[in-house]
């Protein structure tokens, strides 16, 4: 029987861990009686409370999938130009999972353009370039671009608190660049599986 472990975080499954990460992991209360925990020969994932070795039976191959945690839920043309944007308007709450690179960039041009086209309709109406028409595309544009550069974050293997390096004058303003220009991490994390590119 296999002494590798997954076990969950967040509603994603993190592991493999061997027996003594396990162990740790159950000693510094990261891993608790609740959390959810999956080992090969275990038909489906348990709390670690209820987990009983004898009960354990025929190992499967892989772990079974986690609360939906292992598909992508981009859609399927999101790294396109026009799917990014019904991609971002589509998940503009969605805190918890991964963008790619194009699909950061192409939402970046979008919401150029439509700060752009949005002042250029302001001026021509005589209302300066700050008028209502910008003010409300850009509170339209705020929340999901705030969750498309944390998914982009989180693709990177970093936390979405990562962010709030902006507010550092320049510097934090350059490190996310190159943090949003950075390779998707190809493997699994604790925010789910790796998009499709």
């Amino acid at each position: 029987m296999s002494t590798q472990w997954y076990y969950a975080v967040e509603g994603a499954s993190v592991g493999p861990v061997d027996q003594v990460e396990f162990d740790g992991l159950v000693a510094a209360g990261t891993i608790r009686r609740e959390t959810l925990v999956w080992q090969e020969g275990m038909d489906d994932w348990l709390p670690y409370g209820r987990v009983s070795m004898p009960a354990m039976q025929a190992p499967p191959t892989a772990p079974p999938p986690f609360l939906n945690g292992s598909t992508d839920p981009a859609r399927a043309d999101a790294n396109s130009f026009i799917g990014a944007l019904k991609d971002g308007f589509s998940r503009y709450v969605d805190f918890k999972t991964r963008s790619t690179r194009s699909q950061f960039w192409w939402w970046v041009l979008w919401s150029m353009l439509i700060n752009l086209v949005s002042g250029i309709l302001d001026i021509s109406l005589g209302m300066g370039e700050l008028g209502p028409i910008n003010i409300l595309t850009s509170l339209a544009m705020f929340l999901p671009t705030l969750a498309l550069s944390i998914r982009r974050l989180h693709d990177i293997g970093r936390s979405g608190w990562w962010y709030l390096i902006v507010l550092v004058p320049l510097v934090g303003l350059i490190v996310l660049i190159v943090f949003f220009c950075t390779k998707t991490q190809e493997e699994t994390n604790r925010w789910g599986v790796p998009p499709r590119r």
